[in-house]
């Protein structure tokens, strides 16, 4: 195996439900975050063209960083409803097309993701990680590159590093003194990524800091982190990612497989994708064959009452 797809599929699916709005079937379900997730998978898979895949999701169950702070994520507002009856539907499609789905209560899918990244990229895979969290860049290496399918670009750890100016591997020492807002990381009210960046290059790393502020000459900023060491350490702990969580599985069961081409014309039909349904091919598929004319909302209606 030469390469591996890893989705962190609560970040997909929430670009999946703001890129489009108001999209229902005639029956007035919400079907947009379904419809341009759908969209997403058939694009990777077909642009991408991986050997392996595989799907993470975060569980409703608090994990240690919830524990060990409580308002880890808090200002996060809550999953809207019509995302949230939705997700379902989207396991489904992604079980349809035969990824291997991974969820773990107490763990992020952040861990996952990084887990598996850190055993396939040490047997020789080259890991592809589709996420738009900046925390994940910090296991960026020669052989775990991010991909930002939006715009299709990869990013190396040269790029982390002209965009953080560190390594990715420090990337939470940025975190522990700037804090992150997207998830409620604390850090030192005072001093922002840019003041982290220029604190870090000073001293060389954060543990240098922690055990003597000293170092810092600047008055105010020293006199921060001799207030905030605590803090420091907390938020540092938030900003790490896992990446040896005790999951069981094995790489060569996320090979990509042909679809279950049935089970997604069913679910297309069902939502009403006309467009997907075109995608799914006649050879070797009865009903694909039988019902190609299906060019309209109309004959999908048609197609749901007798099928």
């Amino acid at each position: 195996m030469t390469n591996l797809y890893l989705i962190d599929g609560n970040s997909y699916f929430y670009r999946a439900y703001h890129a489009t709005k108001g999209l229902s079937s005639s029956k007035g379900f919400p079907t947009n975050a379904i419809y341009v997730f759908t969209n997403m998978i058939f694009k990777m898979l077909k642009e991408r063209k991986p050997e392996a895949i595989a799907i993470a999701f975060d569980t409703p169950e608090p994990t240690e960083r919830h524990i060990i702070y409580e308002d880890y994520k808090a200002q996060r507002p809550e999953t809207p409803d019509d995302l949230l009856i939705q997700i379902p539907h989207i396991k489904n499609i992604i079980r349809a097309f035969k990824i291997m789905i991974f969820e773990m209560p107490g763990y992020e899918a952040d861990d996952i993701i990084c887990t598996i990244a850190v055993k396939a990229a040490s047997e020789g895979t080259k890991v592809f990680i589709l996420s738009g969290d900046k925390d994940m860049m910090q296991i960026v290496n020669e052989n775990i590159l991010i991909y930002d399918p939006m715009k299709d670009l990869l990013i190396n750890e040269e790029q982390v590093i002209k965009r953080f100016g560190v390594s990715p591997s420090k990337i939470p020492d940025i975190m522990a003194l700037a804090g992150d807002s997207i998830d409620n990381i604390p850090g030192v009210k005072g001093i922002g990524e840019k003041t982290a960046k220029e604190i870090l290059k000073e001293t060389g790393s954060l543990d240098a800091l922690i055990d003597n502020p000293s170092i810092i000459k600047n008055e105010r900023i020293r006199k921060l982190i001799q207030d905030n060491i605590e803090i420091i350490k907390l938020s540092r702990m938030l900003a790490t990612i896992n990446c040896f969580i005790p999951l069981n599985f094995n790489i060569n069961d996320m090979s990509c497989k042909e679809p279950d081409w049935d089970t997604l014309l069913k679910l297309f039909a069902e939502f009403e994708f006309t467009s997907l349904i075109k995608l799914i091919p006649n050879k070797g598929h009865t009903p694909r064959g039988k019902y190609k004319a299906i060019t309209s909302k109309r004959d999908l209606r048609q197609f749901i009452g007798i099928y």
